[in-house]
């Protein structure tokens, strides 16, 4: 391809030390000499690509290259002997096991594309030295950097002997899409499905018998009373579970229909729940605590034994972590 006239195809280079790298100018810098046929054929002498070259560089950049001629003129240098004192200036000298360990150590960023991670790693595989075992090494990182644990999972099922970068390439970004697609899926059709049969409900603290968020704060818009009045009088219409009495569950999912009521010691609901009237019996009761207090998990420490209708002390052994105690009642 000719250059037409004074026309230059690929417009104009520029080369400047301190922002851009000199192999990937010296790279764009051959091609576009390619593309307005400039080679060694038609420029035997090397005169037209000397001139770009310089015309090129920065002005530090000029300057620079000017002191690594001296005391040769720019002028007058043959353009291959200023491709060799440019490259071996510029070309960073950089240490195997130094590339190595940058190579080892990078992992895919948080949003980072499958392919520009994959783009990444072959970049810092460059000046490594791998040689053949180069598709090993770019698997292995790949695989192993990867953010997403699904795309992970689905490579680790992989035979490792048949397993090639592309191929790993290739299953992570089909998983990355099937992905993507599902979550979609459920972000459009999700927002009007059931709830489970087997929700798990919370017990609320004492005061609030069992009702809803924000009844307690006096309902209304916002963080906790988003229902409305009519939600709350829904709520207050709902009858109380006949084990704790709270609404909140039936009493078929009670947690506490196998406990042993302190009252009546009847299985099969709580001491406040109780309707049975106990005469002439022993009732153990803790000080200062009741079955709220045991719903959140409160250890009961202190006891008292009360008596109806007897005067006569009343002696019974108790046991305090693992401690015989002999009460006097």
């Amino acid at each position: 391809m000719a250059c037409n006239g004074n026309t230059m195809f690929g417009g104009s280079l520029t080369f400047d030390h301190h922002v851009q790298e000199w192999s990937i100018f010296k790279s764009r810098f051959t091609q576009y000499c390619t593309a307005n046929n400039i080679t060694s054929e038609t420029d035997k002498a090397g005169v037209r690509r000397r001139a770009l070259l310089l015309t090129a560089l920065m002005e530090d950049t000029y300057r620079i290259a000017r002191n690594l001629a001296f005391p040769s003129d720019l002028e007058e240098l043959e353009f291959s002997k200023l491709l060799e004192i440019l490259d071996e200036h510029f070309r960073s000298k950089r240490s195997s096991f130094a590339e190595r360990y940058k190579f080892y150590k990078a992992e895919q960023r948080p949003g980072e594309e499958l392919a520009d991670w994959a783009a990444r790693v072959r970049s810092l595989a460059q000046h490594c030295g791998f040689k053949t075992e180069l598709d090993t090494a770019l698997r292995d990182r790949f695989v192993l950097g990867l953010e997403n644990v699904k795309e992970k999972e689905k490579l680790f099922a992989e035979s490792i002997d048949s397993l090639t970068f592309s191929k790993a390439l290739e299953l992570a970004q089909n998983v990355h899409c099937a992905r993507l697609a599902l979550q979609t899926a459920r972000a459009e059709g999700g927002a009007g499905a059931p709830a489970a049969a087997h929700d798990v409900f919370a017990l609320r603290g004492a005061g609030s018998s069992g009702a809803p968020p924000g009844a307690a704060r006096g309902g209304g818009a916002g963080a906790g009373g988003r229902s409305g009045g009519g939600d709350r009088n829904s709520w207050q219409n709902k009858k109380c579970c006949d084990v704790c009495g709270y609404k909140n569950h039936s009493k078929e999912q009670c947690r506490f229909s196998e406990y042993t009521c302190r009252k009546c010691n009847k299985k099969g609901h709580l001491q406040r729940m109780c309707k049975t009237s106990v005469k002439n019996q022993f009732s153990l009761a803790a000080d200062g605590c009741d079955d709220d207090d045991m719903i959140r998990g409160k250890t009961l420490q202190f006891f008292n034994i009360k008596i109806p209708h007897i005067a006569q002390p009343v002696f019974r052994r108790l046991s305090c972590c693992w401690v015989d105690l002999c009460a006097a009642g």
